[in-house]
């Protein structure tokens, strides 16, 4: 138990420090994702949904290939999620204390099957072109957990801290700490994160590590190939069954014949090694007295076939709703025209199947205009980011989004790649625009707008001219909609309109063959969010500007890309 908790506490810190990591400037050489490429559901799962092999999540392979020979060593030792569910271990409710009877695997076998059809359902969608990862994939759950809630409430934390110490610090001649302030975040979902989370945590009251013992299709996708790993449990003769081992097995996989073992079930926790007695119990390559036993998956005909008719069922109920934001055919279903993906995103199918929902991009961005979404993507795009530039325009030399997403749904590109990466188009909503409807003087979509792409022109029946948005130099960023003054809803807001999204192939190129101009203004206050996130030494001009270039051939309106 002691070499458990070392190895558990090391892989916990290895994880919340990587996921820090995960922010602007990005350090090179540093993989925040490690974790989440690890995921073997993550990586079986989005290889199926995408149709595509990813060298990225060869990782996750690599952990189903280990169980073969240390069974599910990865659950009991390196999984953040188990390591996080033990912190969160709360005591078995009243008159259910361990017994043999109850802790053995023949006694805690009730719901063990559920984790086989939850994979079975997930596999089966994957099928069907339909991500459902991210439901079961601890990895994508934990990570969601600790970036889109624990995160913000430690920013909130550390602010309260610094506002409630200003006084002795300025006492003690601090008063530059005694000042910092600690920038905030804020996420949509982060109430449902919590609850989905609370409500796992809860399930041990009734069996300690419910979730993975009966739930976890990662877990099950493991176990089905450690049925009989090369280094598992032995007990030798010496053993006097007194059954201390079994009540304390955290995952129930000891039988109550002590000396057979269920190795699918075991995490290997060694912690039946410590409570032993005389000492019976190993972990080793040598022969045993008794052999374990293997304990296949008692599923029936009929639960296999309806997980994965569910699976099936369900992909095809996703990808036949009206809420598709890209359909399978040339039509087009109505489509929320706000729904702006982060640049670099592959195109919508590609982006959907490929993304396991686990916010490391999120908490990544440094202006907080990464969000989740509800239903604005349809049913498929549950839980998956948009920029919302009400809240946060896309920084110009930050691409760090595609840097820490471990399946690629967001390209890695390089900065001037991504600055070219034209997301959408700024509209001017007149009505609610101090010059256009009230004939005041307003400059500030103009000033902030990295790329010149407000244009201010003299109209009839208008003392201060008004503001219009030249489309091909506008790239989505959304610092116009962040900054506008108005009150509530912006008076410039972006739209999808425009936007270019490519699987492969340089943005630059297509920006030219489409006759879009990102010349950046000289000056440095867009790069990032204005005196919070510029990186030291930033330079005020550290690209080429793209020179204009004449339309193409195809008389494609400037910002529209082809069918």
């Amino acid at each position: 138990m002691r070499f458990q908790r070392g190895t558990q506490a090391a892989s916990l810190a290895l994880f919340v420090g990587l996921l820090a990591l995960a922010a602007y400037p990005y350090p090179d050489g540093i993989a925040a994702d490690f974790f989440l490429r690890l995921d073997p559901l993550i990586a079986i799962g989005t290889m199926l949904s995408a149709g595509v092999f990813l060298v990225a999540l060869l990782p996750g392979l690599v952990v189903v290939a280990s169980v073969l020979i240390f069974g599910r060593a990865f659950c009991g030792h390196l999984c953040p999620m188990g390591t996080t569910l033990d912190i969160l271990q709360v005591p078995v409710k009243p008159g259910s204390k361990p017994t043999v009877e109850n802790s053995s695997f023949e006694g805690a076998s009730r719901y063990r099957n559920y984790k086989y059809l939850f994979l079975l359902v997930i596999l089966a969608s994957a099928l069907g072109g339909v991500s459902l990862v991210y439901w079961g994939s601890p990895l994508s759950l934990v990570t969601r957990l600790y970036a889109l809630v624990l995160y913000p409430i430690l920013l909130l934390l550390g602010e309260l801290g610094l506002r409630v110490g200003s006084g002795p610090l300025t006492q003690v001649g601090l008063e530059g700490l005694a000042h910092l302030q600690i920038p905030q975040k804020v996420f949509v979902t982060n109430v449902f994160v919590a609850s989905l989370f609370v409500i796992i945590a809860g399930l041990a009251w009734a069996q300690p590590r419910f979730w993975c013992r009966n739930l976890c299709p990662a877990g099950a996708l493991t176990a089905l190939f450690s049925r009989r790993p090369l280094i598992r449990r032995r007990v030798d003769e010496s053993c006097t069954e007194c059954g201390l081992c079994i009540r304390r097995c955290p995952m129930g996989a000891i039988s109550e014949e002590p000396s057979r073992t269920a190795h699918p079930e075991c995490v290997v926790c060694l912690r039946c090694v410590e409570v032993c007695p005389v000492s019976a119990v190993s972990f080793s390559l040598g022969k045993a007295v008794a052999t374990g036993s293997t304990h296949a998956p008692d599923l029936t005909r009929r639960g296999v076939l309806m997980a994965l008719g569910a699976g099936l069922l369900t992909a095809g109920l996703f990808r036949t709703g009206m809420g598709q934001p890209r359909p399978l055919t040339a039509e087009k279903p109505p489509v929320d025209p706000y729904l702006i993906r982060p640049p670099g995103a592959l195109p919508e199918p590609e982006f959907l199947a490929q993304c396991v929902r686990c916010g490391e991009c999120m908490k990544a961005c440094p202006t907080n205009t990464l969000q989740p979404i509800w239903l604005q993507g349809g049913w498929e795009g549950l839980f998956t980011p948009v920029l919302t530039p009400r809240v946060g325009a896309c920084a110009l030399n930050c691409n760090v989004c595609g840097k820490v997403c471990p399946t690629s749904a967001i390209r890695d590109l390089p900065v001037i790649e991504k600055q070219h990466a034209k997301v959408g188009t700024a509209h001017i909503i007149r009505s609610v625009c101090l010059v256009w409807e009230y004939d005041r003087k307003c400059l500030v979509c103009d000033e902030v707008c990295p790329y010149k792409a407000v244009s201010f022109q003299a109209v009839p029946d208008r003392r201060n001219a008004v503001p219009f948005v030249i489309d091909n130099r506008c790239s989505g960023c959304g610092w116009c909609e962040t900054k506008c003054p108005v009150q509530g809803s912006s008076a410039i807001r972006v739209s999808m309109h425009g936007e270019v999204r490519l699987a492969s192939g340089s943005y630059q190129e297509k920006a030219r063959e489409y006759g879009l101009i990102f010349r950046a203004k000289e000056t440095p206050h867009y790069q990032l969010a204005p005196e919070t996130f510029d990186a030291p030494g930033a330079t005020t001009h550290p690209y080429p500007p793209a020179e204009p270039v004449a339309p193409s051939s195809r008389d494609l309106p400037p910002g529209f890309a082809p069918e």
